[in-house]
C-alpha cells in the first residue's frame, strides 16, 4: 500500500524553515501569481507595501491601542508630514469621499449622523463639475446627496448656496480649462472643496489645499506603497475630525468602512516615505534602470521604443513599444502575455499596435528580462501567425446566426429575459441588444458553430457589457454571460469581465 501524506497546510508552511519561492503562496490557494507591469490598479494588487511599512505594521500589532486616541496622534503627525491641519486614514479613497461628504452633510452632530442616509433639513446637494464625474463618485448618493451636475461658473455661483460641498476630480483638471480650483473656489465662498487626487501624489505643502481646496484624498495603497485598502483624507481640523466621527470605530454611518489599528500605522509611515525626497529618487532611478532592461532586450528590428517620463497625473514613467504590422492588435499581445505567460500588461492606455510597460510593480532586473523575453517570444510567435493565417485562408464561416433570439440570462438569485436580433456576414456579427430597462449594440464574430460577441449600453458615467461566449446546437446557442462595466477612456477586458459570469441560453425567436 502507497502512503500518500496530506500537504502541509499553509500554516504549517508559514511556520517552516524552508525557503520559498516568490509567490509561493498564491499557488497554495490554486492562483497562479503574475508578474504586475500594468501599474498601481487595484484590480491586480495596487501595490506591495515598503518594508518599512510592513515593520510597522508588525510593531502596531505587538500591542492594543484605543482607536480614538490613535486617530489623534496620526492627525498631528499627518499634519506635520502635509502641512495640513489634520488627516484621517480611512479604507480606500471612495470610503474617504463618504466620510468626507457625510462630514459636509452632518458634521459631528449625533441626530443628523445617526439618521444618514436620511438627511431631512439638511443641505445634502454636492455640486460637481460635468467634465469631472467618475464612476466612483456613485459613492455620494449613497451618503444621501443629491449630486448636482454644473457646466461653468455662473451656474456654480447660483448653486453654492444650496450646496453642502463641491467635488473636484483632480485628474480631470487640465491646464487650458477655465474652470480651474482657483476660480471655483472665488466663486462658491466658504463651500468646502472636497479634490479626489486618490491616484496622485501629496506633498508639503499638499498641492490642493494650497490652492484652496478644504479637503484632499489621496489613495494609501498604490503610489505610497502603503496598506493596499488605505487612502488619506486631509486638509480642515474640524471636518477631517467630523469624518472620523461617521466612520469606524463608531456607531455611525460609516461603521461599515472599517480601518484597523495597524492599517493606519502602516499608512502614516507610508506617507512619511513618500514624501521622503532621498527615498522618492531612489525610486525613479529604479523605475528607469528596469525600463532600460526590458529596452535593451527587445530586438530594434520587431518593435520601437521610448521611454515616457513620469509627470504630476503619471507619477512613473513608462515604456512606449510599438511595432509596424497593423495585424497585430495591442488587445491580443496583452491577452496572451497574461495567458501564455501571466504577465499583465497594460488593458487600457494601448492603442492597436502600441502597448505601455509600467515599471512601478517590476520587482526586479530578472523579471524585467523575462518580461522582454516572453514579449519578443510572443510578437514572433504572433508574426509568423498572420503571414500562416494569410497564406491560407480559413473557409468562409456559414452564416446561421442572423435573426431574432430570445436570450435567458441567468444571474445569481434572479433570471432575465432579452432579446436580440443578429445579423451575420462573413465572421463578422453585429446587432442590437434589448433588456427590460436598457437597450444597446452588439459587435463580434462567428466561427462554424461558435459565436462570440458583446453586447453593451450606456449606464451614467459607465458603459456596461455582457460579454457572450456560446456554441449554436439545433437551433439554441448556450454558454456563458461575462458581465463588467467600464469608463469609455478606462475600457479594458478585465473591467467589462469585473462582475464575473452568468448562465446564458438563446433560442430563436418565432415573433418576426
Amino acid at each position: 500500500m502507497t502512503f500518500n501524506p496530506q500537504p502541509l497546510s499553509l500554516s504549517d508552511q508559514l511556520r517552516s524553515n524552508e525557503k520559498h519561492r516568490r509567490g509561493w503562496i498564491y499557488d497554495a490557494l490554486g492562483v497562479q501569481p503574475i508578474v504586475n507591469c500594468a501599474g498601481t490598479r487595484s484590480s491586480f494588487g495596487g501595490s506591495n507595501p515598503r518594508p518599512i511599512v510592513e515593520l510597522a505594521m508588525r510593531a502596531a500589532g505587538e500591542a492594543f491601542v484605543d482607536v480614538d486616541e490613535l486617530a489623534e496622534g496620526v492627525g498631528k503627525y499627518i499634519a506635520r508630514l502635509t502641512g495640513a491641519e489634520w488627516g484621517v486614514v480611512t479604507a480606500g479613497s471612495v470610503a474617504a469621499l463618504a466620510l468626507a461628504t457625510a462630514a459636509c452633510i452632518a458634521g459631528n452632530e449625533p441626530i443628523a449622523m445617526t439618521r444618514l442616509p436620511k438627511s431631512c433639513g439638511l443641505k445634502k446637494r454636492v455640486l460637481i463639475p460635468r467634465t469631472h464625474r467618475f464612476v466612483y463618485d456613485s459613492v455620494i448618493g449613497t451618503v444621501g446627496a443629491e449630486l448636482i451636475p454644473f457646466d461653468d461658473l455662473e451656474v456654480l455661483a447660483t448653486l453654492a448656496e444650496s450646496a453642502c460641498m463641491l467635488c473636484f476630480l483632480g485628474a480631470a483638471e487640465t491646464a487650458d480649462s477655465e474652470m480651474s480650483l482657483e476660480a471655483m473656489r472665488e466663486r462658491v465662498g466658504h463651500l468646502p472643496i472636497v479634490v479626489d487626487g486618490a491616484g496622485l501624489s501629496p506633498g508639503k505643502p499638499d498641492p490642493w489645499l494650497s490652492r484652496g481646496a478644504t479637503l484632499s484624498i489621496y489613495s494609501g495603497g498604490k503610489y505610497l506603497r502603503g496598506p493596499q485598502s488605505t487612502a488619506l483624507l486631509i486638509g480642515s481640523e474640524q471636518l477631517a475630525r467630523a469624518a472620523w466621527a461617521n466612520g469606524p470605530p463608531h456607531l455611525s454611518f460609516g461603521r461599515a468602512m472599517k480601518v484597523g489599528k495597524e492599517e493606519m500605522v502602516g499608512a502614516v509611515v507610508a506617507l512619511e516615505a513618500w514624501l521622503t525626497p532621498s527615498l522618492r529618487a531612489k525610486d525613479e532611478q529604479k523605475w528607469l534602470r528596469l525600463l532600460g532592461t526590458i529596452a535593451s532586450n527587445l530586438s530594434p528590428d520587431l518593435v520601437r521604443v521610448s521611454i515616457q517620463p513620469s509627470s504630476w497625473s503619471a507619477l512613473t514613467p513608462r515604456l512606449k513599444v510599438c511595432w509596424a504590422d497593423q495585424r497585430i492588435r495591442a488587445d491580443e499581445i496583452v491577452a496572451r502575455m497574461l495567458h501564455d505567460f501571466r504577465i499583465q500588461l497594460p488593458d487600457f492606455y494601448s492603442s492597436e499596435n502600441i502597448i505601455l510597460i509600467d515599471p512601478f510593480n517590476i520587482l526586479d532586473d530578472e523579471q524585467a528580462r523575462l518580461v522582454a523575453g516572453s514579449l519578443e517570444i510572443l510578437l514572433r510567435t504572433l508574426q509568423s501567425e498572420v503571414e500562416s493565417d494569410s497564406e491560407a485562408a480559413a473557409p468562409k464561416p456559414r452564416e446561421v446566426f442572423a435573426g431574432l433570439w430570445e436570450s435567458t440570462v441567468k444571474f445569481a438569485g434572479r433570471v432575465e429575459e432579452h432579446v436580440m436580433t443578429l445579423t451575420h456576414q462573413g465572421d463578422n456579427i453585429a446587432g442590437f441588444y434589448r433588456g427590460e430597462v436598457f437597450d444597446g449594440t452588439i459587435a463580434g464574430s462567428a466561427m462554424g458553430n461558435e459565436l462570440r460577441i458583446v453586447a453593451k449600453h450606456k449606464a451614467d458615467r459607465m458603459e456596461i457589457y455582457y460579454c457572450f461566449e456560446g456554441l449554436l446546437h439545433e437551433g439554441c446557442i448556450e454558454g456563458v454571460a461575462w458581465l463588467g462595466a467600464a469608463t469609455r477612456e478606462l475600457r479594458s477586458p478585465s473591467l467589462c469581465k469585473q462582475f464575473g459570469r452568468a448562465a446564458w441560453l438563446a433560442k430563436r425567436s418565432a415573433r418576426r
